[in-house]
């Protein structure tokens, strides 16, 4: 079945998690993706966290998850026959993307006016910290420093503890979701005007955007967020995490109307009527006292009990999973949001992982293929644009490939 994508082939030059996961993303809607990887190293995350069979192979979970489908061809771009490579496989590229330190695609003879020179309507894709001009451009990025500089570090700690970084990449994930939304702009805008463009997709720009809630709360009424732990945003204690006999629930109530159904699901109907639950300004005003008593009477009885009672009432609320947990409930199996695929070259059985989050009634995303081997598939790509083997044989005589 056709996909989104089918058809378009992407020249990528990222590594690490943000470009990637936006490379990634394009190749489970049906892109071509070769991916370019320096000879002998290959990309960073290769052995990031592997272990076992996987590390001899360099392929590490995080390789692993958002390099599937993907080609790989490992090359010097320093060297100069290998620059011709790259070259010629620009020429029937539609997308180039990279995430190399602002000015470097532009010394190794790649940067966008280059690239342009050689494909006219390139969608050429560039990401970075902080963005490809301005005073901060040059500076190194990696995940944890853009959660800080960005803002969104000082949402998510406690008073006690101090500010707590998301405990996974939020700031490479979101922007590579960045990055390929906007690739997929420019390819549609490109359909109507058949011209390319630059997108310049900074880390920082994206979590900004993110967090929106919070900077705009700022921006229109000059509230600076306070660090709110489980607490919700709302300042309303109706919507928290507490803990059960057992584990830990969510509750998110934060609406006048569904204030009598929490106190039915909780078993105290005559809460409802009290002055301190009855509006918004009297539950924030009230929230510390609120807070403790729900404390008091959630801690009482497990997960399940609350479950029930809670949803019963149709109160907004759910069990606190582990990933474990998460990845095995009913839903998840019934809207196919783990992938299947064969294993790796050399190696048996299959593996499983996320895919993108949605479905189409037409060319839903997906893959088939698993994630290279460093170079895994250079000679094939190679052959595929043109060059012989004795060619083939030349460039690595002289450390091209």
């Amino acid at each position: 079945m056709t996909k989104a994508f089918d058809g378009v082939r992407v020249v990528d030059f990222t590594q690490v998690l943000s470009g990637p996961v936006a490379t990634g993303n394009l190749a489970q809607l049906g892109a071509e993706v070769i991916k370019i990887e320096l000879r002998g190293t290959g990309d960073q995350t290769r052995n990031l966290l592997a272990e076992g069979e996987w590390a001899l192979r360099g392929l590490g979970p995080v390789f692993v998850g958002f390099n599937c489908g993907k080609r790989s061809i490992a090359m010097d771009l320093k060297n100069d026959e290998a620059k011709k490579v790259v070259r010629r496989m620009i020429e029937s590229a539609d997308v180039v993307a990279e995430n190399f330190k602002p000015g470097v695609m532009e010394r190794l003879g790649f940067g966008y006016e280059d690239v342009k020179a050689i494909k006219p309507d390139i969608v050429y894709c560039s990401i970075s910290g902080f963005g490809q001009n301005g005073p901060a451009s040059g500076a190194g990025a990696y995940d944890g420093a853009i959660q800080a500089v960005s803002g969104l570090m000082s949402l998510t700690g406690t008073p006690e503890e101090g500010p707590i970084r998301v405990a996974f990449p939020i700031a490479d994930m979101t922007t590579g979701l960045t990055a390929s939304f906007a690739i997929a702009t420019a390819l549609y805008r490109r359909l109507a005007t058949g011209k390319g463009q630059h997108l310049d997709v900074s880390m920082t720009d994206s979590v900004m955007s993110l967090i929106s809630f919070a900077i705009n709360r700022y921006l229109l009424n000059g509230s600076v967020p306070e660090l709110l732990g489980n607490r919700s945003a709302t300042m309303q204690t109706t919507t928290d995490v507490y803990e059960t006999a057992d584990g830990f629930i969510n509750i998110s109530v934060f609406a006048d109307y569904m204030i009598p159904a929490l106190c039915r699901g909780l078993g105290h109907p005559e809460w409802a009527e009290e002055e301190r639950y009855k509006t918004e300004q009297s539950r924030v005003a009230n929230r510390l006292e609120i807070y403790e008593e729900l404390k008091a009477l959630i801690i009482t009885k497990p997960t399940a009990h609350w479950q029930e009672k809670l949803r019963a009432e149709g109160v907004p609320m759910a069990p606190v999973l582990t990933v474990p947990q998460a990845i095995e409930q009913e839903q998840v199996g019934h809207r196919d949001v783990l992938m299947k695929m064969p294993a790796p070259e050399g190696m048996e059985g299959e593996i499983t992982i996320p895919g993108l989050g949605f479905m189409a009634s037409e060319g839903s995303p997906g893959m088939k293929t698993p994630p290279p081997l460093l170079g895994q598939h250079t000679e094939e790509i190679l052959t595929e644009f043109g060059y012989g083997a004795e060619e083939i044989a030349a460039l690595k005589d002289c450390g091209a490939i």
